[in-house]
């Protein structure tokens, strides 16, 4: 099994028809304009002049439908006309708008993220006192073939992670995951579930001959929360490589790539599938 993440690719258009356009965003971009150093997306807004919606969540972002993190690679999705975007808006409420990512983690005895109750978590579907071994022992081939036999026994239930989120450090720079809800002004925090849907044993460097080894994982969520999967791969012993924030091993960069976005198309309203074309798990 092989496992791509570009690098140092330029941001470029994927796909684009009346109502949207899917742009790829290279790692240390920001998804946004106006958000200075990276700040690279202002051509979008050039190239599509409609997309600058005034029912955007704000001025600078315009018909952007979900923001990357600064260190996180892939597509990304705006809309060019009002009802585009209120129809997506409504999809991702709804839990129907469909995000998928390559991960590269690491085993970690840490107990990140900081602030989380209960301090460990564990994917569904998996002995906890199975994972709690190999987590504290920090044995990555023991993780994966618990992930992968979770995978085999349901397969139309992938294991997941699953929790509440809180801001957490200073100006809430990171989150915590909670197991119970905490009250928001009267508001319950919402459950935020990633569902891990392949895994494999990979070498870090890339050389079949040897080397670290790390594990290749796809994810998919349908509802996101600031840094949702890499807390909630932390949370489970998995930091993600490149991922200092959550305790992850030192590497050239955050090991995150969205690679695929599905959803039904506004206009349409057949099911539409947005991949990244050569990525992924061959």
């Amino acid at each position: 099994m092989d496992f791509v993440l570009p690098e140092g690719l330029k941001p470029r258009i994927v796909f684009e028809d009346s109502s949207l356009v899917a742009v790829y965003k290279p790692a240390r971009m920001h998804s946004a304009t106006g958000l200075g150093e990276g700040d690279r997306f202002a051509w979008v807004f050039e190239r599509y002049p409609e997309a600058r919606l005034e029912s955007g969540r704000s001025k600078a972002e315009g018909g952007l439908l979900h923001r990357l993190d600064f260190e996180t690679s892939g597509l990304v999705l705006f809309a060019r006309t009002e009802e585009a975007f209120l129809s997506l808006l409504d999809q991702q409420e709804k839990g129907l708008f469909r995000k998928e990512y390559l991960a590269l983690a690491s085993s970690s005895r840490e107990e990140f993220p900081e602030g989380s109750r209960p301090r460990e978590g564990f994917p569904s579907g998996v002995a906890e006192k199975a994972w709690a071994a190999a987590r504290w022992g920090q044995d990555l081939g023991a993780q994966a073939a618990l992930l992968r036999a979770a995978l085999a026994q349901r397969p139309g239930e992938p294991p997941f992670v699953s929790s509440h989120f809180r801001p957490f450090g200073p100006r809430g720079s990171r989150v915590a995951c909670l197991e119970k809800a905490e009250s928001r002004g009267g508001a319950l925090t919402p459950v935020y579930r990633s569902d891990i849907l392949e895994a494999a044993l990979l070498p870090t460097s890339g050389d079949a001959e040897g080397g670290e080894l790390s594990l290749g994982l796809r994810l998919g969520i349908s509802r996101g929360f600031r840094h949702q999967i890499r807390a909630h791969l932390a949370w489970i012993g998995l930091p993600l490589l490149g991922d200092a924030l959550y305790g992850g091993e030192a590497d050239a960069r955050l090991r995150l790539h969205a690679v695929r976005l599905v959803f039904v198309h506004p206009l349409t309203t057949l099911r539409c599938i947005l991949d990244l074309p050569g990525l992924g798990f061959n």
